[in-house]
């Protein structure tokens, strides 16, 4: 792996991290809560900050690895493939949670599978113009 796209996978990270925390953790927390089932010692107060950034890094890092070898490098490209591989993923993993745990309702699954596309649509467009830059 390359110096551009372990850059590419740090600046993902930065992104998901930032948005993640104002969409999930200021905008949205109240509703994320109220359409989850809640007993006590589910929610972590306060979070561990230090594995979410670990998470979000491993997330940037797929992503820019996934964009190197497909030669991703404009914004409207990333920002495709981000929506697309973010939606898909989340989509997968929240339909997972869905039938095994008595979590979350189909509500919550709608809303975090459209915002996670979007973060990964904003995430992929700013790494689409990272590899596109000219590296003079």
């Amino acid at each position: 792996m390359n110096t551009k796209t372990l850059l590419g996978a740090l600046i993902v990270g930065v992104i998901t991290f930032l948005l993640g925390w104002l969409i999930f953790g200021i905008l949205l927390m109240d509703y994320y809560n109220a359409n989850m089932v809640q007993y006590p010692g589910l929610i972590k107060n306060p979070p561990e900050i230090w594995v979410i950034g670990i998470s979000n890094l491993v997330w940037g890092l797929l992503i820019a690895w996934i964009f190197n070898m497909s030669r991703i490098n404009t914004v409207a490209k990333g920002f495709s493939a981000g929506f697309v591989i973010g939606l898909l993923m989340v989509l997968g993993f929240d339909l997972l949670l869905y039938a095994q745990f008595n979590l979350i309702n189909s509500k919550l699954i709608a809303i975090d599978v459209i915002l996670n596309g979007i973060m990964g649509g904003i995430s992929g467009a700013v790494l689409g113009w990272w590899f596109g830059r000219s590296s003079s």
